[in-house]
């Protein structure tokens, strides 16, 4: 069995979905630090003076803020959110996908970030057909150990024979610590698809791709 292990990202580019295509299980790595100003709150959409963030408040608690604690502000966000969204894609022929996932998902009112990046991973998992069985860490357990020794631990209690990795990893990743457990590392290769504003953009959320693509975006991740 493929385990991958990834934190929690907002409406994620398309490169993580390909993670879950290849793999059998997804381990959401939530109990781990939260960072701010990065992929937990935000994600950049397409528009015609390029990238663009949409970012969803979330509270400040200094440096020891687990990413499953990280509380979202509800100030009004998600109307302006899907309102921008709408501005940038409304000649994309799936953008009314787009906006009703999104919205679903906000009105589900969840608490923190990780619920909601959760919710919004698995709809796009449910609305292109990947099939991926997916745990959070902190379900999995062994927050008591750290960096390789934990994913080495979470591998064995689920059961892996193969650990899928991305290539980023390679520079701290003791890879003698698996045994058994074949270490594989992730190589994207990027497919280009028909975007709106000009040249294409390939690092944003994928939310353009299914705008863009609906159903065909399964293949083209």
């Amino acid at each position: 069995m493929r385990v991958t292990t990834l934190q929690p990202n907002y409406i994620p580019w398309r490169g993580y979905f390909d993670f879950f295509k290849q793999s059998d299980m997804f381990i959401l790595y939530d109990d781990v630090q939260y960072t701010r100003r990065d992929w937990r709150n935000r994600n950049s959409i397409k528009t015609p003076d390029g990238p663009q963030w949409i970012t969803i408040p979330v509270e400040d608690k200094g440096r020891n803020s687990l990413i499953n604690e990280a509380k979202i502000i509800w100030n009004g966000w998600p109307s302006r959110q899907l309102q921008t969204i709408e501005r940038f894609y409304k000649n994309a022929p799936y953008v009314g996908v787009v906006l009703h996932m999104l919205e679903e998902a906000f009105d589900e009112g969840h608490d923190t970030i990780c619920d909601l990046d959760e919710s919004l991973i698995m709809k796009v998992l449910d609305y292109l057909g990947i099939r991926c069985k997916t745990v959070r860490s902190s379900k999995v357990g062994f927050s008591d150990l750290k960096k390789t020794d934990r994913l080495v631990a979470m591998c064995q209690e689920v059961g892996a024979t193969e650990y899928y990795s991305g290539e980023s990893a390679k520079d701290y990743l003791e890879v003698e610590k698996f045994g058994d457990i074949r270490v594989l590392w992730h190589r994207y290769n990027e497919n280009v698809y028909p975007q709106l504003w000009g040249d294409f953009v390939s690092a944003v959320s994928i939310i353009d791709l299914i705008a863009n693509c609906g159903l065909k975006g399964y293949d083209i991740i």
